[in-house]
């Protein structure tokens, strides 16, 4: 299955920076990243090239099935840093392919991945987590796009990712105002899918890609192909990417021993081949 990258020019004055994220794999299957940038996750270039090489790095472990994106402290994102913006040309363009690339990396991914949104998560730091696949926010979380107060606009994907998951309406209300709005509001917009109390919001995200990653990886990074596909090009290639799926997990030891556990009346197990 072909998978599209937004290509990103090399950055004459940006190189990454690691120490912004820390890495764990808490549950069988499941890797935990942070963003721990200061303050409050902000995402400077640096951070989000390191980000997305993370991503890679995490893709070819076998041991890593799902990924849980979340912050620390009062903040999952903030998005980019003011004091970082910049008039050139050269600038302006520079951040829009490294935020856009950074989300097109996620979207792409065969890895599933859950946002954990832990507190603030505005501006970049919104569109990040529109990026991901499934988002689950505690109870506090604040969430909008306030660009339109510093002159600024959803851009790096964010206005072609809201409308998507909210309608054009809402998304432009959204954009407009700039508002923030509540997790509970968030959730009945169908901008988030789960909400749960602040301090249960870590156990349930993980909880939740565990059970993601007990499933076979090529089926789930199968339905994840295919709905990325369908949604950004339309039914019928996303019917095209589907029969090649098919006929790929279809033949996959997932399949046979899915097949065979059904009939032995016993519960599945598998990803042993990546054992």
């Amino acid at each position: 299955m072909q998978q599209r990258d937004f290509l990103m020019p090399e950055s004459k004055t940006d190189s990454q920076d690691p120490t912004a994220l820390a890495v764990t794999l808490p549950r069988p299957g499941v890797a935990l990243v942070q963003i721990q940038s200061k303050p409050l996750g902000v995402l400077r270039h640096a951070v989000k090239r390191a980000l997305q090489a993370r991503l890679h790095e995490l893709e070819a472990d076998p041991d890593v099935r799902c990924l849980v994106l979340t912050g620390v402290d009062r903040a999952f994102s903030v998005g980019s840093d003011i004091n970082d913006f910049s008039l050139e040309i050269g600038w302006l363009l520079e951040n829009d392919y490294v935020e856009a690339g950074l989300n097109a990396a996620l979207e792409n991914s065969p890895l599933p991945i859950v946002a954990a949104l832990n507190g603030f998560t505005l501006g970049g730091g919104a569109v990040l987590a529109l990026a991901c696949d499934i988002r689950i926010a505690a109870e506090s979380v604040k969430i909008g796009f306030p660009e339109v107060n510093v002159g600024a606009f959803a851009s790096g994907s964010g206005t072609q990712r809201l409308p998507r998951l909210v309608g054009r309406g809402r998304a432009l209300d959204l954009l407009f105002t700039g508002r923030t709005i509540p997790a509970a509001e968030a959730l009945d917009y169908g901008l988030i899918e789960y909400v749960v109390p602040d301090a249960d919001l870590l156990d349930f995200a993980l909880d939740y890609a565990a059970k993601i990653a007990s499933f076979s990886a090529p089926v789930i990074a199968a339905t994840k192909h295919c709905v990325t596909v369908g949604l950004r090009d339309g039914i019928e290639a996303g019917l095209a990417a589907e029969r090649e799926g098919r006929v790929q997990t279809g033949r996959g030891a997932d399949a046979l021993e899915g097949r065979q556990a059904f009939f032995e009346k016993r519960p599945p197990v598998f990803n042993q081949q990546s054992e």
